[in-house]
């Protein structure tokens, strides 16, 4: 399991979903039982050193514990100096020494882990370094209970995540208002919708988030975005594009099918924000941002599928392309869609293709500004940054270059059309707008 959604199960416990409920108690009643036969501080961590779970206030206290119990966290100077002395690569139970400089005190380890898999640490405070042999033995001990009830733990959740995917799969591939409404059937079974829940989406490319399984990454997204807004159910299916669900519950689904855009803006910052907190990019989003009947999950998914296309050629700055602001670029998608990629230079006006094919791009970006500003020469060079006299020396090439007038009316939408096809044909590019390439975080 990997260390992003370990740690979002983690940070869950405080609201844990009844699947994690029984595991979490009966950690907590080990560490606590540990604490009161050693009389000591207890701690349990994930293998980042973030704090799973501690006993009562029992034993003497050091710095670096009532920090990581209050902040959620272990100081990047604490995991350097514990890392350092090789608890990353134990195999059994081992003594840290005191960072008197970090008000770390001696700690017996007891590492959770397999023979191919690590869990986290148990940590037994003790200031005077002096764990009895039994005291020690019972740490092992618990150590190796903790372990067995996080692997079934994790194989559950897998399992259940699985299920979910599974089925939220086919809402999102239902061809027919029937199977629609059986899959939600099945949803209410699973407490994951009601019928008339509503439904906004988002899908993003994943890219190459490192080792592991696919459903672990989505299920750590999911966990974030449950954490961090309660208002919704948040579910995830793992592909590419990844698909987020955000089900608006069943007492909000009473408003309007058709928010404002106020809400949809807040959801899909949320969105970006847990996929950059999980996959540590920042990638084009599509989004659906209609409030759709959980019914229309599909109609969801295409909307939002074709926004990120829109997104990823150009039709939006923003990292978010949301299909309501798509303008007449939904249409043209349709069409183009509709038509095949592979045809659409048959569509494309010859003086475009033969502009394209003459590498002169700077061209081509010329003739898209000045048509989008509607002729406006004074407002394209503003925006192109050119001198006014170079903007007409431009104007003169595509004039001679199109055939035609481009103060006609109808050979601007003409040539307007031929250039949105092009880019959905793969053949022009001009810029990448912030939201069109995955970027590190």
């Amino acid at each position: 399991m990997s260390p992003s959604l370990r740690r979002e199960l983690d940070d869950n416990q405080r609201v844990p979903e009844p699947v994690t409920a029984d595991f979490s108690a009966r950690m907590q009643l080990i560490v606590d039982v540990l604490a009161q036969s050693l009389g000591r501080a207890v701690l349990l961590d994930d293998e980042e050193l973030h704090p799973i779970t501690h006993s009562r206030q029992l034993g003497e206290l050091d710095d670096v514990r009532v920090h990581s119990v209050l902040q959620r966290e272990t100081r990047a100077e604490v995991k350097a100096a514990l890392f350092g002395v090789g608890i990353g690569t134990a195999n059994s139970a081992m003594w840290t020494p005191a960072f008197p400089q970090h008000g770390l005190v001696p700690r017996y380890c007891v590492p959770v882990r397999t023979a191919t898999e690590r869990f986290g640490y148990l940590w037994i405070l003790d200031r005077d370094g002096a764990l009895p042999a039994e005291g020690q033995r019972l740490a092992e001990q618990a150590g190796a209970d903790l372990l067995a009830i996080l692997d079934r733990r994790n194989a559950t959740l897998r399992a259940e995540e699985s299920a979910q995917q599974t089925l939220l799969t086919r809402l999102l591939g239902a061809a027919s208002g029937e199977q629609a409404e059986q899959a939600v059937r099945e949803l209410q079974a699973r407490d994951m919708a009601q019928p008339d829940s509503t439904v906004s989406v988002f899908v993003f490319e994943p890219g190459t988030p490192g080792a592991g399984d696919p459903v672990d990454h989505t299920m750590a997204l999911r966990l974030r975005l449950a954490a961090t807004d309660r208002s919704r159910q948040w579910f995830t299916v793992a592909g590419t594009p990844t698909t987020v669900l955000a089900v608006a519950r069943r007492a909000a689904a009473t408003v309007s099918p058709a928010p404002s855009l106020d809400v949809a803006d807040t959801a899909a910052d949320i969105v970006a924000d847990a996929i950059a907190a999980s996959y540590g990019i920042r990638p084009a989003i599509g989004a659906s941002t209609e409030r759709l009947p959980i019914t229309q999950a599909a109609v969801a998914l295409r909307q939002a599928r074709t926004a990120l296309r829109l997104g990823q050629i150009g039709a939006s700055d923003q990292q978010v392309t949301a299909w309501s602001k798509l303008g007449s670029w939904r249409t043209l998608a349709l069409l183009a869609e509709a038509y095949g990629s592979d045809r659409l230079i048959e569509l494309i006006h010859p003086g475009i293709v033969a502009l394209i094919d003459a590498r002169r791009d700077d061209l081509v970006h010329t003739l898209e500004v000045y048509l989008g500003t509607g002729g406006d020469a004074r407002r394209t060079a503003e925006e192109l940054y050119l001198h006014r006299s170079t903007l007409y020396y431009r104007l003169e090439k595509l004039t001679e270059a199109v055939g035609g007038d481009l103060g006609d009316g109808e050979i601007r939408f003409e040539l307007m059309l031929g250039i949105r096809l092009a880019r959905f044909a793969g053949l022009y590019q001009p810029h990448t707008p912030s939201g069109g390439r995955p970027t590190a975080v």
